[in-house]
């Protein structure tokens, strides 16, 4: 699942559940939707409520990365849980994406 919410220039992305190969075509869909909408200068991906990703999951965010990087937007991610964190840690992905500690109020 996803939601998300444009809050000034900054898109916030919320995703729950588990994005793997059974979820990630809507997820792309999704998240590419709301990037051509545009208006935004930076993008905050939530994993708070993520439960499960795999490689897939790597893939989705690498792919929308280097869109927003063309773009000019910066994407980081937020929150992760623990096995989340280890997937991404071990994947090398925050040293593109870096991590930021986000509660929303």
């Amino acid at each position: 699942m996803i939601e998300s919410k444009l809050v000034g220039t900054t898109l916030y992305i919320g995703l729950s559940g588990e994005l793997d190969e059974s979820s990630a075509v809507y997820i792309r869909s999704k998240m590419d939707a709301l990037f051509s909408a545009g208006g935004m200068k930076k993008v905050v991906v939530e994993m708070s409520e993520l439960t499960f990703m795999d490689s897939t999951g790597i893939g989705v965010l690498l792919g929308r990365y280097k869109k927003l990087k063309a773009m000019g937007i910066p994407v980081y991610i937020a929150n992760p849980s623990g096995s989340i964190d280890k997937v991404l840690s071990l994947s090398g992905i925050y040293g593109i994406m870096p991590k930021v500690d986000f509660r929303e109020a």
